[in-house]
């Protein structure tokens, strides 16, 4: 069987002028997931972000399990790989229909924008 890699955009620039940022609900029954993920980052500004996912059956009800390690924490546009606020990590949730992400700004309106893509296979 064929394996697809799917992308989609979480924030695309979105501003943290507020303390925190929620993605729009990913449907994951739309794709052909065999439960591979990815989140890539890219930061500016100058403050920092921790960002989790929380994941939900019925679409209405979103819960963050307890023991769930956060995507990016403290997160700044000098972190990452290249110290230039860009990075990727690749994490495992649990089986669940709908999944989305919070970014949470430690220093509110430090952040001036914020991108992030899932990759789903």
């Amino acid at each position: 069987m064929a394996s697809f890699i799917s992308v989609i955009k979480i924030f695309n620039g979105a501003s943290m002028l507020q303390a925190a940022a929620v993605s729009e609900t990913v449907d994951l029954s739309r794709f052909n997931c065999e439960g591979f993920f990815s989140m890539q980052i890219a930061l500016v500004g100058a403050g920092n972000v921790t960002m989790v996912w929380s994941a939900s059956n019925d679409g209405t009800t979103f819960i963050t399990p307890s023991g769930t390690s956060a995507l990016f924490t403290a997160f700044a546009a000098t972190s990452g790989e290249g110290s230039d606020g860009k990075s990727i990590v690749s994490f495992d949730p649990l089986l669940s229909k709908y999944i989305k992400f919070t970014a949470t700004e430690q220093n509110a309106g430090a952040i001036t924008s914020i991108n992030c893509h899932l990759a789903i296979q």
